[in-house]
């Protein structure tokens, strides 16, 4: 169950950061003040951690199996496969994030 949810829901949480990111940011220019898109960065890249812990257990609980049966090594490889692509998605959100840092909200 930890693999899919990490294989299906991670690039999806990357995409929707960005939608509400961006969402946010007419707000956070209204304000002048940018909390809440930095607020929406980090609790997507929280859950993205969890879900990447979450899916490397699996990768080192399927890893231990000694049985060389075909279903542990297509569990092995497909948790293998949900670790990366979360990890991805949190570089990805890392990425979105720092323009935050950088660049005003408001640039006109």
């Amino acid at each position: 169950m930890r693999i899919w949810v990490a294989l299906i829901v991670a690039p999806v949480l990357a995409l929707t950061d960005q939608i509400i990111a961006f969402a946010l940011v007419h707000w956070a220019c209204a304000n002048q003040n940018t909390w809440i898109v930095h607020l929406s960065h980090a609790a997507f890249l929280l859950i993205l951690a969890v879900l990447a812990v979450s899916a490397w257990l699996r990768w080192r609980e399927t890893a231990m199996s000694a049985s060389a049966a075909e279903a542990p090594v297509q569990f092995h490889f497909l948790a293998g496969i949900a670790t990366t692509i979360t990890v991805l998605s949190a570089v990805a959100i890392t990425a979105m994030w720092i323009p935050t840092w950088m660049i005003s909200s408001c640039i006109a």
